[in-house]
């Protein structure tokens, strides 16, 4: 039937009652920009931490970083500011809005160092600068590697969402014999795992699976997400597929979130770096652009090597292989490795992450791409020694544990993880994920291992 033909018969079927009571004034219940929203955006707490938060400070500082002229937008920001602490919120709807339109067209500062990298976007002009070589996994060990890599993640991720958006001099007081006091039952509530239950589901439902279809999983699954994932489902919900989903007037389109949710590429692709990248950027462009998509690449390819690799300095070096070398992402991590290499201790590299990235926000890809390769530097693969180095280098600490602990949990496998981070959890994780409340962790490794097998990782 034609729309058309639809509304027609709507219209010749329509009979009037005289008694119908008007709706009208039902329509002022909805809000189009909901008061609580706006007022999120200016001030808000980390919900595990409490650590302080202004999205829209954010989104300034993040175009600010990609080399463009955000002037204007500081300018409304500073009425922004006045009219949130006189409570005018209404009238601050309008100033939220103006912001992001004025961050969407930017001018470009054309001698930003920004601009000296390159930036490739369809995996087509990425995969013909990253390597493609694979390695071979003993069988035996495949699955014992997987349920480590997701027992890693889980309780490191829980352990790290109470401390996460401070700077690790703030960190300094929590013990290593401590850490596990912060592994929730369960794992807790983290929106680090949501997108990968998300994508687990999606792609053991899709014949062939896609960045618009995943996108649409997302919809259908998830409730709410913030910052980069906020404005991708903004997006998606109006017809804007990736990966325009993901770079479409986002200015959070570099932050940390691919990077969070790519490592189940990596343990669905065991030694198999260059598929793992490339479905991460399938995933990744759902929601990110640019150094974004290869921080989500870059987890992915970690977690894949994770099973070849028992030295984690080793796998830091071979994981810039499958990065595009030209980036910028790729010279921060190279920095950050030469960075470790010079120091002599992770505090020291702490000391010039925090003076070299004082302009990103604590959400960014960059800060914490260099905690998550100072962690892995700085230890021989004991996962308690680890943990405390990622929590005490700061900046978003669970996304951070939890490659690292996905990393590490792959190295050492299920049985070789301290009982006390694996105990806890009791053998399954929450989510506010509709229709997957509650998950067993040894079912996510089967479905995992499953998904291998499908797309012949």
């Amino acid at each position: 039937m034609k729309a058309w033909q639809y509304e027609h018969e709507l219209r010749r079927s329509a009979k009037l009652d005289l008694n119908w009571r008007s709706e009208w004034k039902s329509v002022g219940e909805y809000e189009i920009f909901p008061k609580d929203l706006v007022s999120m955006f200016w001030s808000s707490r980390v919900p595990g931490s409490g650590a302080p938060e202004c999205l829209i400070a954010g989104a300034i500082q993040s175009v600010e970083n990609m080399g463009r002229d955000v002037s204007r937008a500081e300018k409304l920001f500073e009425e922004g500011l006045k009219l949130f602490e006189e409570g005018q919120i209404e009238h601050l709807k309008a100033t939220t809005a103006l912001i992001f339109d004025e961050l969407s067209r930017a001018p470009i500062l054309k001698d930003h160092p920004y601009h000296t990298f390159e930036r490739p976007l369809s995996w087509e002009e990425i995969s013909a600068q990253i390597s493609r070589e694979n390695f071979d996994v003993e069988a035996s060990r495949l699955y014992s590697s997987v349920l480590g890599g997701w027992l890693g993640q889980i309780s490191a991720a829980s352990m790290g969402t109470k401390f996460e958006g401070f700077f690790g001099k703030e960190l300094e007081f929590v013990s290593r014999e401590d850490l596990t006091n912060y592994v929730e039952e369960e794992g807790g509530y983290n929106d680090d795992i949501v997108y990968e239950i998300v994508a687990i589901e999606a792609l053991s439902r899709l014949r062939k699976p896609s960045s618009r279809q995943i996108g649409l999983f997302w919809l259908k699954h998830i409730p709410f997400g913030w910052s980069a994932e906020y404005i991708a489902l903004e997006n998606l919900k109006r017809g804007i597929f990736p990966p325009n989903s993901g770079r479409f007037r986002n200015p959070f389109q570099e932050w940390i979130g691919a990077q969070m949710r790519c490592m189940l590429y990596g343990l669905i692709c065991p030694g198999r770096p260059y598929e793992a990248a490339r479905l991460a950027h399938m995933d990744s462009v759902i929601s990110h652009s640019g150094n974004g998509v290869y921080g989500g690449m870059h987890s992915a390819v970690l977690t894949s090597l994770a099973f070849v690799f028992k030295d984690p300095r080793k796998l830091l070096l071979k994981s810039l292989d499958y990065i595009p070398r030209r980036s910028e992402f790729a010279d921060v991590l190279r920095k950050a490795i030469d960075r470790c290499k010079s120091c002599d201790s992770f505090r020291q590299v702490r000391e010039w992450i925090e003076e070299e990235f004082k302009d990103y926000n604590w959400i960014h890809v960059y800060p914490n791409a260099c905690c998550v390769v100072t962690a892995l530097w700085f230890t021989e693969g004991n996962f308690d020694e680890t943990m405390e180095i990622v929590l005490k280098m700061g900046f978003d600490v669970d996304c951070n544990a939890g490659e690292v602990g996905t990393v590490l949990g792959v190295m050492i496998g299920a049985n070789s993880l301290p009982h006390r981070w694996v105990e806890p959890l009791k053998g399954n994780v929450k989510t506010y994920v509709k229709g997957f409340e509650k998950v067993s962790i040894e079912r996510l490794a089967e479905l995992t291992l499953k998904l291998s097998e499908k797309l012949s990782c």
